[in-house]
């Protein structure tokens, strides 16, 4: 079977379809994977076929003009209306022909909902295709609100499922290109933006999100529409730790690690004061990622800071884990067993931060605003809790059961199987 995966956006965009495909390739199926140039060497190293997308939010990111629209758009309204119509526009518009020839022979395409025309390409070439949004935001559930709305509040039953409706209003800043698209390349009439969100030809869209059922057990709506198999760890067998980072380990107790990924700090200075004062009040030794963030520090024997580390390699040697709540880093301190605070910047981390503390899988959240040396301090005492700790090793069990990627490629290959 050739799987066509189409993918935008971040790593946290990618990587859980990476690992989909190292699963696949593992069972002996073709996979490619259209996407930025940004993520090419990532997704070679599992051998999997790449081939460019032009929209590479990465590099757009990389770019100081690119920093000042995705970041503070609604600041420079005329600068952000130039920097679409002349870079984001038309590169999404060749994206769309890339997508299309990332296509050609495929029995499948997986795609992330970002990837606007997947639908339009597998109904024009006749084979299924597959909607994985690597967070639960896309079908409507009564339990609680789409997370785009409200990543904390519960409206009620009726007004939570209609939130999920601005999902089909997504596509309408793009559907001025995928109809372009649809009449110059595929030769199908223009269509309305959201038209394929839920549904194509009058099938329902199939849905897989790539994370664990054990932490909505709750939600009930999902059952029969979407499929929650776990979530999707990649294999990194040539990961390893930098050498000053395993004789920082190897040379005193567990540390306190923190990584905010590509987050910015608003303050980093003033966080790092904070920091350096709860670790020094607590006797913590500290490894920081810094990342974006705007760290500085000067190192010490109980300090270590470097630019980045692999995670799952990481994670378990820590006592306890600050992280921003990007979906792929909360995965990975769950999978690590130990206990997490979570200080939400976007998008759909204070969901997780709110979710995990409610589960009673993570501490008490808190705003970057909300950091001090006190709270600080009382969170680090709170890794050391019995009963803290044990949930986070409960939690680990449980994820520790799941395939993940294996469940889902199962769904996949049976989607296909009742499509012929």
């Amino acid at each position: 079977m050739k799987i066509t995966i189409l993918t935008l956006g971040t790593r946290g965009d990618v990587q859980p379809f990476v690992a989909l495909a190292q699963k696949a390739l593992e069972k002996g199926h073709q996979v490619v994977i259209c996407t930025g140039q940004s993520f090419k060497p990532l997704i070679e190293e599992i051998g999997s076929e790449f081939q460019e997308a032009a929209s590479d939010l990465m590099a757009m990111l990389s770019t100081a003009e690119g920093q000042i629209v995705f970041k503070h758009a609604l600041r420079h309204p005329f600068l952000t209306k130039r920097y679409l119509d002349k870079v984001v526009n038309p590169a999404f518009r060749t994206t769309l022909e890339q997508f299309y020839q990332a296509a050609q022979g495929a029995d499948v395409i997986l795609y992330h909902p970002k990837a606007f025309g997947a639908p339009d390409i597998a109904e024009v070439l006749n084979i299924p295709c597959i909607s994985i949004p690597p967070v639960p935001i896309t079908f409507p559930i009564t339990e609680f609100p789409n997370l785009a709305i409200s990543p904390t509040k519960n409206f009620g039953r009726r007004f939570n499922q209609w939130t999920y409706s601005v999902m089909a209003k997504a596509e309408q800043a793009s559907i001025h290109e995928v109809n372009d698209f649809r009449q110059k390349t595929l030769h199908l009439p223009k269509r309305k933006a959201g038209s394929y969100t839920f549904s194509l030809q009058d099938k329902r869209i199939p849905i897989i999100y790539p994370i664990s059922k054990t932490l909505f057990p709750e939600v009930k709506s999902w059952e029969g529409h979407v499929l929650t198999p776990g979530f999707f760890y990649l294999d990194s067998p040539n990961d390893q730790l930098d050498s000053r980072l395993r004789a920082f380990l190897s040379a005193g107790p567990p540390p306190i690690i923190i990584s905010f990924s590509s987050m910015p700090l608003k303050s980093p200075q003033q966080f790092s004061r904070y920091l350096l004062e709860a670790l020094h009040a607590t006797h913590q030794r500290g490894i920081i990622l810094t990342g974006n963030s705007g760290f500085a520090f000067a190192e010490n024997d109980d300090l270590l800071t470097i630019n980045a580390a692999p995670h799952s390699l990481l994670f378990p040697h820590a006592k306890g884990i600050i992280h921003h709540g990007g979906v792929g880093t909360m995965a990975a301190a769950i999978k690590s067993g130990k206990p997490q605070l979570i200080i939400p910047f976007s998008v759909d981390q204070p969901f997780w931060a709110n979710r995990l503390y409610q589960q009673g899988y993570a501490l008490k959240p808190l705003k970057e605003s909300q950091v001090s040396t006190r709270t600080l301090i009382q969170r680090f005492i709170q890794f050391e809790n019995e009963v803290v700790q044990s949930k986070a090793q409960m939690l680990k069990s449980a994820i520790d059961q799941e395939n993940g990627t294996a469940t889902a490629l199962a769904f996949i290959e049976n989607c296909c199987r009742t499509n012929t």
